[in-house]
């Protein structure tokens, strides 16, 4: 396995190769080759013969490394010793497996199994709250003390749980009731030991290691130096950790790390003794608290209004965003290198499986040439989607995607860049679900919109999503941009940059379906995409997503609200023209269709050059993704949804396509409408062509008629060859 840093890698920058590799390996970089892509039929081995090799390194040694996945807190500090009462809101949502030696998840812990064991809170594997209060040595199973009744009725519902400590008897509380006695090690005759002082919420550790994840949400953990009464728990448990201060016991507090934090990397003790925590493996932050309503996060909901709205930190025992492994090689990409799609081959010695591809971007965001189309590349879309497993196995940490679930059942909110894409490949053609369409979303459309730009010998440079989002203004340098395949998730940089672009006169091709539908925002520190969705009553699908009484969840860390651009207020018709239709994803021929031209005298159709039509009125009857240019998702007029309608100024239906009631999801009226294919000369600035399918590059590589419109497109946008 492995993965590349950065993606998109400007020349005379270092790209970095990090794998994990069982045998000695060589490891070659080369351009992809552009002429095969545009053959009268797809010819993958032909494909990659074509490739220009750059550079090749051997290794004779194997480097195998490992992930170490699972978010907790961390806490280092001695002095905190053993507490007389600790207290935690926690909400499981998975408790932990069954295994040989010891089955118990950690929500607030100074733990090291089996030969450092001070003192846990947590919960077993059949549910029981439970606390453990030992010498500080070897563990023995007679220091914890379990609750008599599970929680396993209860998941997903938020408990107040507590141990409190009086000499050597121990009392366990959940929800404010006694729940269990027990008797604790003598306080006076443990002995300290190396490594303790290491507190850790959401987890505890074993053998040096952290361990015993909990696969849940905490709030409020505060350490007491006293034994608080039953009244005083009783308190705790009432004020649901509403109160910003302490409500009990506040000059008795080791620590106290309210878990609010809706962004940064540490956790906050406001005790005043200094004893924050450090967020390790990106846990899910700006989660609401026990008091919160599940009425919230609807339109016109302030987080910042709501003073019963807490706050808690998602733990999960999956949670990974960097695999950390070091580079077993960094090249150093040629100033002259050519701006394109390229990839990395990792062949192990010795080895009859498929060698290891891993494409990457030489990008360009400053143009060679005047006239120029700068081409942009999904790759927050490659990695929304594309970290699914490709051959049935599942490797914890290795599994986060926008389309998977954590070991809790719970969204992934924070997907990692610096960790491998199984399904984003230079090569693959053909669809997750069957071979007979031969179709790939994800690469192969970048690659043959720039494969068909370099045979027409246009001026063109490539970017990522990455690129824009840093750089919105680098698109000013470019006669127009072109949006290619599945371009679904876009920051509020990326929409802002392209819209403005536009209100100064840009010109945009959106050669891609499902365009601009998810908002998420990007850390370029920790290559870390945050996306947050959410369902919508009436919607049919999605209900894998935020379900409205979980919406308060979907303030990403920059403070906005995540999901759908269209229910945020910032529709994508209102600078691309078109909106999300719907998907087919059947796998047959059946499921893709032509255009039907509905406007043939427009002057795209005519000048420079006639668009020549199959039929009659057709274009886009041939693709080399899949049997036509209309497929998969695509995107229509807002109407065609019960959206209001676009200012018709300016604005020309060049072409249509039915599809019939082939849709897996179907957002219109119509259910057999398909994709629009538009021309706006937009009141507000800027020019837009849509051709509104993620099939269209595929048709770009063949189809006549769609070659000689997009011809048309770029000479009228002022794009040189």
């Amino acid at each position: 396995m492995g993965y590349v840093d950065p993606v998109g890698v400007k020349p005379g920058e270092v790209l970095r190769v990090h794998l994990t590799a069982p045998a000695a390996y060589e490891i070659a970089v080369a351009r992809l080759g552009r002429s095969v892509l545009l053959g009268p039929e797809p010819d993958d081995e032909a494909d990659r013969a074509e490739a220009e090799w750059l550079a090749r390194l051997e290794s004779a040694t194997a480097c195998r490394h490992d992930v170490y996945p699972g978010s907790y807190a961390r806490v280092d500090d001695e002095a905190i010793g053993r507490p007389c009462t600790v207290s935690a809101w926690v909400r499981v949502w998975r408790l932990p497996a069954t295994v040989e030696t010891s089955s118990w998840a950690g929500i607030v812990s100074d733990m090291d199994y089996p030969d450092r064991c001070n003192w846990a809170l947590g919960i077993d594997a059949d549910g029981h709250p439970g606390c453990y209060l030992g010498d500080g040595g070897q563990h023995d199973r007679v220091w914890w003390c379990f609750a008599s009744s599970s929680l396993l009725s209860r998941l997903g519902e938020w408990v107040h749980i507590a141990f409190t400590v009086d000499g050597t008897r121990v009392q366990l509380w959940v929800d404010g009731d006694m729940a269990g006695e027990g008797v604790a090690a003598d306080a006076g005759t443990a002995t300290p030991r190396p490594g303790a002082g290491s507190v850790r919420i959401g987890a505890a550790a074993e053998s040096g290691l952290a361990d015993h994840f909990l696969d849940g949400d905490v709030s409020d953990v505060a350490l007491f130096s006293r034994r608080l009464s039953r009244h005083e728990v009783v308190a705790l448990t009432e004020d649901r950790a509403m109160s910003a201060a302490m409500p009990v016991a506040r000059a008795s507090l080791f620590a106290r790390w309210p878990l609010r934090e809706r962004s940064g990397s540490r956790a906050a003790d406001v005790s005043g003794n200094g004893r924050d925590c450090v967020l390790v493996n990106t846990p899910a932050l700006s989660i609401p608290g026990p008091s919160a309503s599940r009425a919230i996060g609807r339109p016109g909901y302030d987080p910042d209004g709501d003073p019963t709205r807490g706050g808690s930190i998602r733990f999960a025992s999956d949670d990974l965003i960097d695999c950390g492994w070091p580079a077993a090689a960094e090249v150093t990409i040629p100033h002259d290198a050519v701006s394109g799609t390229y990839y990395v081959r990792v062949t192990l010695a010795g080895a009859r499986a498929e060698p290891l591809e891993i494409p990457f971007v030489v990008v360009r965001p400053v143009p060679r040439r005047r006239g120029a189309v700068a081409l942009l590349y999904a790759t927050f879309t490659w990695t929304a989607y594309a970290r699914r497993s490709a051959d049935g196995v599942s490797i914890p940490g290795l599994m986060s995607s926008a389309y998977t679930r954590n070991a809790s059942g719970r969204l992934y909110f924070n997907l990692g860049m610096r960790m491998p894409l199984p399904r984003a490949v230079p090569y693959l053609h053909r669809t997750h679900l069957r071979d007979a369409t031969m179709h790939q979303h994800l690469v192969r459309p970048e690659r043959l919109a720039e494969a068909w730009l370099a045979h027409e010998g246009y001026a063109y440079e490539c970017i990522t999503d990455a690129d824009l989002d840093a750089d919105p203004g680098l698109l000013e340098r470019f006669s127009a941009l072109m949006i290619v395949g599945h371009n679904e998730y876009w920051t509020q940089q990326m929409r802002d940059g392209v819209d403005a672009y536009l209100r100064g006169g840009g010109g945009v091709l959106s050669l891609s379906g499902n365009t601009a539908f998810w908002r998420v925002s990007y850390d370029p520190e920790l290559k870390l995409i945050e996306t947050r969705k959410t369902t919508h009553p009436g919607e049919g699908v999605g209900v894998g997503w935020l379900p409205p009484d979980e919406w308060g969840e979907r303030w990403h860390t920059d403070g906005l609200p995540g999901g759908k651009w269209s229910y945020l207020g910032q529709a994508p018709s209102e600078i691309l023209g078109l909106e999300t239709l719907g998907w087919i994803d059947s796998g047959d021929k059946t499921a893709f269709a032509p255009f039907r031209v509905r406007a043939p005298s427009h002057f795209l159709m005519q000048h420079p050059e006639p668009v020549p039509l199959q039929n009659g009125n057709l274009i886009g009857t041939r693709s080399h993704d899949g049997p036509a240019i209309s497929g998969y998702e695509m995107d229509g007029l807002p109407q065609a949804q019960g959206m209001p309608a676009l200012d018709a100024e300016g604005l020309t239906v060049l072409a249509h396509a039915d599809h019939g009631p082939r849709f897996v999801a179907h957002w219109g009226a119509d259910v057999g409408y398909g994709a629009d294919l538009i021309y706006w000369d937009r009141p507000a600035g800027g020019r837009v062509f849509n051709g509104g399918v993620t099939n269209y590059t595929g048709a770009l590589a063949v189809d006549p008629g769609i070659q000689a419109l997009t011809r048309n497109v770029l000479h009228h946008m002022g794009v040189i060859r």
